[in-house]
């Protein structure tokens, strides 16, 4: 079944009373993967929206599926036009929900996301969403005029996991967040400044002073020149 791989841009939790806590993230295809789609536009091309729930115990999945990836055409005209764009839904269990929203709550977004999508007819023929070859090389086309919803019946997503200072015994200590490097007070660059205007001009007068009796010893061995020659 053909994977597509998701890369999140930003994201926002929606927490509402007596309601399903939903993670909502904007999409956009990863940046190796490409879709061709019946309508002549490409997946890549287009902005999207991941919105994934908590499953509840007894929600099971229906027919395998877990979600469902959505291709929302293009509406209205002028200033009302609303460009092509897709929708992914899922619902995640518990036990894979709480460690995906800890994460966000941190500020950090996954790395990446991984779906299969389309109607299985076989253990390698899908409906919808399937590879063709073109060219010598094997591309995914998904027919959205005879499919705009397909169902997603797997996922995979890769977790940022910042690794800390090591210890004395070698093992590092995981950090939520590594702390920010210290900012110089206005007062802090004002003091460096005066130091190396004072630094340039101390400089500048060790100068004039080495060139000064170099200049006075050369005078003064040329007299003592002269004065030999002239004996």
């Amino acid at each position: 079944m053909p994977l597509v791989s998701l890369a999140p841009t930003k994201a926002r939790l929606v927490i509402e009373n007596g309601k399903d806590t939903v993670l909502v993230m904007k999409v956009v295809l990863a940046r190796s993967d490409k879709v061709e789609l019946s309508s002549g536009d490409r997946l890549e091309a287009m902005a999207g929206v991941l919105r994934i729930r908590e499953r509840k115990p007894d929600g099971a999945p229906a027919n395998g599926a877990i979600g469902a990836l959505i291709y929302i055409a293009e509406s209205g005209r002028g200033a009302d036009r609303a460009p092509a764009k897709f929708q992914v839904n899922l619902g995640m269990a518990a036990d894979k929900f709480e460690p995906l929203l800890r994460v966000a709550l941190s500020g950090r977004l996954p790395n990446k996301m991984f779906v299969d999508a389309g109607e299985r007819v076989t253990a390698r023929v899908t409906r919808g969403l399937a590879h063709r070859a073109r060219g010598g090389e094997s591309i995914k086309y998904w027919d959205v005029d005879g499919f705009p919803t397909l169902p997603i019946t797997n996922f995979a997503m890769i977790l940022p996991i910042e690794i800390g200072e090591p210890r004395e015994n070698g093992i590092p200590v995981l950090s939520e967040q590594a702390p920010a490097p210290p900012t110089a007070t206005q007062e802090q660059v004002a003091e460096l400044v005066d130091d190396m205007l004072a630094f340039q001009s101390e400089t500048r007068y060790t100068l004039y002073a080495l060139v000064a009796i170099a200049g006075a010893v050369a005078f003064l061995a040329l007299v003592f020149g002269l004065m030999l020659l002239f004996r």
